[in-house]
């Protein structure tokens, strides 16, 4: 009978989630007819009321990272894996302050900010930085999906299988329609996730023994704690402050620079708008973002009392040779399912079970067709329409954004088996843009003596740093003798990219009044 019961909760997870992706593509049908030229497929005409825009943003923001990533590390240190998720609440709070200034500029893409700023050359290169980003975190939304299908179909669906259906639905329903599919569903994943997280969180609450029991067992393992074991997230002597700060800043770069916060903003009706919908948005991450760490931790407490399997211990005991990296890695891997865990073992109510799977789903396709369609839009427009054929009509513009989504859409997934986990892959993602762009970016809006030779040099020390930290300097043998501050890539790619802007824009000559002034508009 157990069997029985499993088999047909199943089922009914399967089939809930099949019903809610074909709804996504049924949306973009619909919506299809509201695209008449390639403004409402890129910013959605300008049309957008607050509302509307806080659902869209917090369901963008709120991806693949925080569903695998921060729950992971909820389950592994507690409420001090907020430290990640703390950048970019910190990162939205500023931002509020030059919402007007953006929604004001008035333009499609990020691309766009740089070109009047400062030039054509560190238009193309935010351009290339954003396509190689966007399309990194494209693909483990992919593969996010492609989990939680496996899970909770207890491997019916593997997970390659999963990750072609996650893939082919995204792009599909991101295809139709481009912004105005993304936002109205986006609305819809927004409140899917509200519901579904704090629903599954208060009854695994209840379920494990209450919030005194959650406090006692976490304290009992190290996770009550500022840094909780922040310290165990890498191998070698680095303290748990370095670490922690060090995925704090790439969270908070990648949020301030964001495209996708750029181009909804773009999007509303009016500056006043979009301050609003910013001051909401705020509200919201910050809410979902520490229930889904409390989900983590309180998954942690039900594999300690045997409700749901010991991720962790599942994951390393599965090793063939078990390094110290290896180790962590597993470590980092198994945790980082805990919440479809939770769905498949934690004896949910079916209704609520459904609930959060198809949240799940919500949460990683919401995402993913966001990143799709911002590097879309900008080799639509700043390649192009700029370079290849600047007298294209809007039929030829919507039919080379459409094919390339589905291009970008296929990059992703062909990338999706270069990442072992979730985390690595956005780290990596969040570290690329935010060191690279961010800083140029926020400068545009808050400093008048910024210059294209200082962008410039900005855009191209963030990506070095970024890429010599990641892929040549741990092959090099004194790269562990280093301090513990420069091991960890955000210090050094963050610090050198802002010392580059301050540096180049002090040693050129100060942009003229009109190269500015557009900037700093602040009026309704």
């Amino acid at each position: 009978m157990p069997d029985l019961r499993i088999s047909s909760l199943l089922m009914i997870y399967i089939s809930g989630i099949m019903i809610y992706l074909l709804a996504l593509v049924a949306v973009g049908f619909y919506k299809i007819r509201s695209v008449k030229n390639s403004e409402d497929f890129m910013v959605a005409g300008r049309t957008l009321p607050w509302y509307i825009l806080v659902g869209t943003l917090l369901a963008t923001w709120m991806g693949s990272g925080s569903l695998f990533s921060g729950a992971g590390l909820g389950y592994r240190n507690g409420l001090a894996g907020l430290w990640s998720s703390g950048g970019a609440w910190l990162g939205i709070a500023l931002i509020y302050f030059i919402t007007r200034r953006i929604r004001n500029f008035g333009k499609v893409t990020v691309p766009d900010i740089f070109e009047a700023r400062y030039g054509r050359a560190a238009a193309v290169l935010a351009t290339v930085t954003t396509v190689i980003a966007y399309t990194t975190i494209v693909s483990y939304q992919f593969r996010g999906g492609g989990k939680v299908l496996s899970m909770v179909s207890d491997g019916m669906i593997s997970l390659e299988t999963g990750i072609i259906i996650t893939a082919v639905f995204a792009i599909s329903y991101t295809v139709l329609a481009g912004m105005f599919s993304v936002v109205y569903t986006d609305v819809v994943n927004g409140v899917l996730m509200t519901v579904g997280t704090l629903g599954a969180l208060l009854f695994l609450i209840f379920r494990v023994g209450g919030l005194g029991e959650i406090a006692a067992v976490a304290e009992s393992a190290g996770k009550w704690q500022l840094f909780g074991n922040w310290a165990a997230e890498r191998t070698g002597d680095i303290s748990g402050p370095i670490i922690a700060i060090s995925f704090f800043v790439p969270t908070m770069l990648l949020l301030m620079g964001d495209a996708n916060m750029y181009q909804r903003i773009f999007s509303a009706r009016d500056g006043g708008s979009a301050k609003k919908a910013v001051f909401f948005w705020i509200i919201g991450v910050i809410v979902l973002e520490s229930a889904i760490s409390m989900l983590g931790l309180t998954g942690a407490v039900a594999a300690a009392k045997g409700l749901i399997p010991d991720l962790v211990a599942d994951a390393q005991g599965a090793l063939v040779n078990p390094t110290e990296g290896a180790l962590l890695e597993a470590r980092q891997a198994g945790s980082e399912s805990v919440i479809p865990a939770i769905a498949r073992f934690a004896g949910l109510p079916v209704v609520l079970g459904l609930l959060l799977v198809s949240t799940m789903m919500a949460i990683i396709v919401s995402t993913a067709d966001s990143f799709l369609l911002i590097p879309a839009t900008n080799l639509t427009r700043d390649v192009y329409q700029r370079y290849i054929h600047p007298g294209a009509d809007e039929k030829q513009v919507l039919l080379i954004s459409r094919s390339l989504v589905l291009v970008l859409g296929i990059i992703a997934f062909l990338l999706v088996s270069q990442f072992k986990t979730v985390l690595n892959a956005a780290f990596t993602a969040y570290n690329i843009y935010g060191t690279s762009i961010t800083p140029a970016l926020m400068a545009a809006f808050l400093w008048k003596r910024a210059t294209a030779v200082g962008a410039l040099a900005s855009i191209v020390t963030g990506t070095s740093v970024t890429l010599i930290w990641t892929y040549v300097l741990p092959d090099w043998s004194g790269f562990t003798s280093m301090h513990p501050f420069f091991q960890e890539l955000t210090y050094p790619a963050a610090g050198l990219s802002i010392l580059a802007l301050f540096a180049g824009s002090l040693l050129t000559p100060a942009p003229p009044r009109k190269a500015w002034e557009q900037f700093f508009n602040d009026e309704d």
